[in-house]
């Protein structure tokens, strides 16, 4: 095998740093492990670098092939990327359009995804609008492979290959028991927080907005004891138990549950924005227009709660 293949090359050397060991390698691969040992042989020889150090069972990336093995993952990730985007190239003129929201979407923003209709339609038939719910990480990963057209999540987000347009702010409440000695305040800070075992959304749904919070958090020198919880639902029931107090946005406090009370939480530096996106390259046509005017009608609503 020569390295004038350099997609097969990537795929090849990415599998056996993943496998760790070329004979599970050469199984994914499809080919005998002598064969997988003379491609890689070959390789080396032509770049004139070792990426392996080999041992009778098992083989480690050297420098050289750490840092290949770096870039070979960024380029299989475009790569993945492009045959999905040309993949799914054609529901952008037929439909059905996806629309993907966070669990973290204002729940006033619903009603607008439910009622979303396209303005035009390309086809001989009405397109459709299919909604999806994810995380943010996953929303934004959907959007750009073209499994999504466009989404709702929560900010920031910040890609280069990404339209992004803020729709809106929403404070956090908090939900106590009502024994708790902080129910008996009309509003709380931050402060409030501290030495408090707070349930809240895990760092891996929102990893940036998560971060953020974190470092506000940190400047304030308090220490509340986070504990993720899965759902909006599972932190009102802890809180509900006396197992501790749920961080919620303000939205979520006319969810009611027997035995707890919410507190706005004041402080104006907290709050989840909500944010519309969608890839630069896909703003044309039928579907800038859907984007668009959904933009409008969010923007409409001033969901702007501090």
């Amino acid at each position: 095998m020569s390295p004038k293949n350099p997609l097969e090359i990537n795929i090849l050397i990415v599998i056996i740093a993943q496998e760790g060991n070329f004979i599970r390698a050469s199984k994914k691969l499809g080919v005998t492990p002598p064969s997988l040992t003379r491609k890689v042989s070959t390789l080396e020889r032509s770049i004139g670098v070792k990426l392996f150090d080999r041992s009778t069972r098992n083989v480690q990336l050297t420098t050289a092939g750490r840092l290949f093995v770096q870039e070979s993952s960024i380029a299989l990730n475009h790569a993945e990327r492009a045959w999905d985007l040309a993949r799914f190239q054609a529901q952008i003129e037929t439909g059905p359009y996806r629309i993907g929201y966070s669990p973290y979407t204002h729940s006033a923003f619903l009603p607008l995804l439910n009622g979303l209709s396209p303005i035009h339609s390309s086809g001989d038939t009405p397109s459709v609008v299919v909604l999806e719910t994810a995380n943010t990480l996953e929303l934004v990963e959907r959007v750009l492979r073209g499994k999504l057209h466009a989404a709702l999540g929560v900010g920031p987000i910040s890609d280069e290959d990404l339209w992004v347009q803020r729709v809106g702010r929403e404070a956090f409440s908090v939900c106590l028991p009502r024994n708790h000695r902080l129910a008996l305040k009309p509003g709380l800070t931050a402060r409030d927080l501290d030495r408090e075992m707070v349930f809240w959304m895990p760092r891996s749904l929102q990893p940036r907005f998560y971060a953020r919070v974190m470092k506000y958090i940190s400047s304030l020198g308090i220490q509340p004891l986070f504990k993720e919880v899965k759902s909006e639902a599972h932190a009102l029931g802890f809180a509900a138990h006396g197992f501790g107090i749920a961080l919620l946005p303000r939205s979520a406090s006319h969810i009611s549950h027997v035995g707890t009370v919410f507190r706005p939480l004041t402080d104006r530096y907290l709050g989840i924005e909500t944010v519309l996106f969608m890839r630069r390259d896909q703003r044309y046509g039928d579907l800038k227009d859907l984007v668009d005017d959904l933009f409008a009608r969010l923007l409409a609503l001033k969901i702007e709660i501090n």
